[in-house]
């Protein structure tokens, strides 16, 4: 029972029950499900790690207790991120935490990990320095910058594009993208310009009225925003008769592009546009990859896309890591995330303890990466065009609006 007596209710007042000594094992997760957040990317991390735990609990839960999820917003604010973290370690004595997406949330709740020595398992935060800061008690499911990046490089290279245009929101993300895409293509013969602008902004039409100007206009435009931001940018390119359009590509880094609101943002208008999701449902084809996308369908009625599988794994290898420890302490399941080798819908999941490059310490190095291409209205990340990796592309070359 979890009512205890006056007395006894007092006694515990200042402190956390251990985690062997509660009558749930509990499991944090961070999430922006408020403005000024990215919060369809939010619902999607935190409707995987509900799938992740009801699934877990349909089969006796975890060392014969029930698993407890215990899911903060963070509003993509770094402030109340740390707030959000502080709250679960603390009262309500979580034995690790999973989730985020916005990586300056992220980079600042690592430090709170490390004064708990409570592993947290990052989702949806791609900067390099989520992981290159070598926090022990920090891991990561999806990519880094560097790595995701560097493939899409590949493919900007392979479609032959010269004039590429990148607009990042101001942040370590966002400064990223500029980064690994602008080194990645050195010596290429393509010239790459860069604009950056606050997260806040919502009115992008000097940056794109300089581009459409332009001469040479760009051939491809990275969008490098998170949020209602990037949303906005796409439409305003679009209505300014700019990309996507016969002359320009443009491609989306930010997971908003991933969610229903892009259509219901974009309508028609969301046709051509580029996205590199770290992962599709269904892909690899493997019993679990399927069962996972038919239960996330029929519990929240709508398509999994790549960061319902990151909130869904990172769960995932929370529970195992206990299961192989036989133990629910943070300290046992650090050990076990670090030994881990577990088999998810995106394939299977380990994380390298190497230290070179410094943002390969605690990540999945294996995730799969890719560049996709809508090609009907209201479609899903999985039935999109796959332009890269050039293996398993299912068209030969990027479309772009007649």
């Amino acid at each position: 029972m979890r009512v205890l007596s006056t007395l006894a209710a007092l006694a515990m007042s200042a402190m956390v029950l251990p985690a062997a000594a509660q009558e749930t094992i509990k499991i944090g997760g961070i999430a922006p499900l408020s403005p000024p957040g990215g919060v369809q990317t939010g619902e999607s991390l935190r409707d995987g790690m509900i799938l992740a735990v009801e699934e877990m609990n349909a089969a006796g839960g975890l060392l014969g207790k029930k698993v407890e999820l215990v899911v903060e917003d963070t509003s993509g604010v770094p402030e109340k991120g740390v707030a959000a973290f502080e709250r679960l370690a603390s009262s309500e004595g979580v034995i690790a935490v999973q989730g985020s997406a916005h990586s300056a949330v992220c980079s600042a709740v690592g430090p709170v990990a490390a004064k708990y020595d409570i592993p947290f398992v990052a989702g949806e935060c791609w900067s390099d320095s989520v992981t290159a800061a070598q926090i022990p008690q920090v891991f990561r499911v999806t990519v880094a910058n560097s790595l995701v990046y560097s493939v899409a490089a590949d493919w900007v290279k392979e479609a032959g594009f010269k004039n590429i245009a990148i607009i990042s929101e101001n942040s370590d993300w966002g400064a990223g993208v500029i980064d690994v895409f602008t080194k990645n293509l050195e010596g290429t013969g393509s010239k790459v310009t860069s604009f950056t602008a606050e997260n806040t902004v919502t009115d992008f039409t000097p940056q794109l009225l300089q581009l459409k100007r332009a001469d040479p206009q760009p051939d491809l435009i990275v969008a490098g925003f998170t949020g209602s931001g990037l949303l906005l940018m796409l439409k305003q390119a679009a209505d300014l008769g700019l990309a996507p359009t016969a002359n320009t590509a443009i491609f989306a880094a930010g997971a908003d592009v991933l969610e229903p609101e892009f259509w219901n943002v974009m309508g028609d208008q969301g046709v051509h546009v580029i996205a590199n999701p770290a992962g599709l449902p269904g892909k690899p084809d493997t019993e679990k990859s399927r069962s996972f996308s038919a239960a996330f369908q029929a519990k929240f009625g709508r398509p999994a896309n790549a960061v319902a599988m990151e909130g869904y794994d990172g769960v995932m290898v929370i529970a195992e890591a206990i299961k192989t420890q036989n133990s629910a302490d943070p300290k046992k399941i650090q050990e076990g995330l670090r030994a881990l080798r577990w088999e998810g819908p995106r394939g299977e999941i380990y994380f390298s303890q190497d230290k070179e490059p410094k943002w390969m310490f605690q990540q999945w190095p294996e995730v799969p990466i890719y560049v996709i291409q809508y090609s009907a209205p209201n479609q899903t990340p999985t039935d999109a065009a796959i332009l890269w990796p050039k293996a398993q592309a299912t068209v030969d070359a990027i479309v772009l609006r007649p």
